[in-house]
């Protein structure tokens, strides 16, 4: 595409602007040359036509004395660019068209006989004998004449325009400034008007547009900015906007997440008190009492955890410790959890480091990362069936497998796994006090340690969760 670039434009448009002028300069002072033959008289005209006038005369002797060769004289001798005398012997005038004397005496009379005075300036004048019959000096006539360009015609604009070459160049100038200035600006005004235009729409939270503008040039690059920002806005909008949603959502679920306990303690509680419960169910009725009102306390653990790792002044507190012997004391944790519900637990450890480094964990965060992933797998797998912890230790990061011969994941528990408050099976949430946000407080420590997370299905039966993290090195 062709470079557009105002800067390269505007030079563009000023040598267009001088070379036109020179153009247009050069054929106006062509043809004004041409023409200059019917506007003016060359400088040198009347001084060529006094050789005809003094013919005239000469031939007209003395009679030129006479002042009734008045009106002969003036139609030999032309009004406009000559005037003249007519003197007696003495220099004395006798008539004519100039009242000024030129020639002062008869001894001035005769010194300037037959010559040219010069006057003042570019004004000459011309010393012409009038002779009798005889040659014998009787007076003489007085030419005055300039040698400058005199105008001829009788239009007056003509005349104007033929004393206004000297300034054409810069009219030129004048006139194609203006016309390239006003296409400069209609080039300029477009893209302005176009920003102008989604500014506004901007400002009436209308992001549904799209800005057009593609000429290669400076304002391109901003209106290519602008509609970067105005895609990012919109994006940004819709991002929070689904933020909101998932946060009306959540408070939705915790409501009723937090409903159904609190109302069972509340309904059991009020019958202990009214005393409609008989003595042999009292204990069955605080057992459910104490059940729900740790389903409920679950819940608001879960949240409160939420709110800690969801805040961005949020950071890890690494301390130094040995991960295998960390790894050892949990197994017994998990063994005694799974021997409860008859499930079989074991754990592998594969330390390939090339040294026995102390790596710094935030052994908290990652106990409950640890906790949460082993609960969900406790949780769906069966009496009688395992789950097997595998960790792979290497100098660059410490590797994590939890693989159970469980229920597996179906195909909307893949997609929906680490959503908060997603809950697999819903029937079994309400009885184990499943708060559908354990996985994901999973999935946010773990990328809070610079790791991922995954959950896949065993093959041929159950479900594995994989996840790493990044320690830092201690002594």
């Amino acid at each position: 595409m062709k470079n557009k670039g105002f800067k390269r434009q505007f030079v563009v448009t000023f040598i267009k602007i001088l070379v036109l002028s020179l153009i247009f300069s050069a054929l106006s002072f062509f043809i004004w040359l041409k023409t200059f033959n019917h506007i003016y008289y060359p400088a040198n005209y009347y001084e060529k036509q006094v050789g005809d006038i003094v013919k005239k005369i000469y031939e007209s002797h003395d009679n030129v004395l006479n002042k009734s060769f008045e009106g002969e004289m003036n139609e030999i001798i032309p009004h406009k660019g000559m005037g003249y005398q007519v003197l007696d012997s003495d220099g004395n005038i006798i008539y004519g068209t100039l009242d000024k004397k030129i020639i002062e005496n008869r001894n001035d009379l005769v010194t300037n006989i037959n010559s040219t005075k010069p006057l003042n300036g570019k004004y000459f004048a011309k010393i012409i004998p009038i002779l009798d019959k005889d040659s014998n000096v009787k007076g003489a006539v007085v030419l005055n004449y300039s040698l400058v360009s005199t105008q001829k015609t009788d239009s007056t604009v003509l005349f104007l325009l033929s004393k206004s070459m000297l300034f054409l160049p810069f009219i030129y100038i004048i006139i194609f400034t203006f016309i390239y200035a006003k296409k400069l600006s209609k080039e300029i005004n477009k893209p302005v008007n176009i920003l102008l235009d989604a500014s506004e729409k901007i400002k009436d939270q209308d992001l549904d547009f799209t800005i057009e503008y593609d000429e290669n040039n400076e304002f391109t690059k901003l209106c290519n900015a602008f509609e970067d920002m105005r895609v990012n806005l919109k994006d940004s909008l819709i991002k929070q906007w689904d933020l909101e949603e998932k946060r009306r959502e959540n408070v939705e679920s915790i409501a009723h997440d937090l409903k159904t306990p609190l109302t069972i303690v509340s309904t059991y509680s009020e019958a202990l008190i009214d005393g409609a419960v008989k003595e042999e169910k009292i204990k069955d009725y605080i057992g459910v009492i104490k059940r729900n009102n740790e389903r409920a306390l679950i819940l608001l653990d879960d949240m409160n955890k939420i709110s800690n790792i969801e805040n961005p002044n949020f950071i890890l507190e690494p301390i130094e410790i040995n991960i295998i012997e960390f790894l050892k004391l949990k197994e017994k944790d998990y063994k005694l959890l799974c021997d409860e519900k008859g499930i079989d637990f074991k754990i592998e450890i594969i330390d390939s480091r090339e040294k026995n480094f102390i790596d710094k964990f935030d052994i908290k965060s990652l106990e409950q990362v640890l906790d949460n992933c082993i609960s969900n797998s406790i949780r769906y797998t069966e009496k009688g069936e395992s789950i097997k912890l595998n960790v792979l230790c290497n100098d660059e990061e410490t590797i994590f497998s939890i693989v159970d011969t469980g229920k597996g994941f179906s195909n909307e528990d893949l997609k929906n796994i680490f959503d908060k408050f997603y809950k697999g099976d819903k029937s079994r949430s309400f009885t184990t006090g499943h708060s559908g946000l354990g996985m994901y407080i999973a999935k946010i420590m773990v990328e809070k340690h610079g790791g991922n997370i995954k959950a896949e299905n065993n093959n041929p039966k159950g479900a594995i969760v994989k996840f790493n993290i990044k320690p830092k090195r201690g002594i």
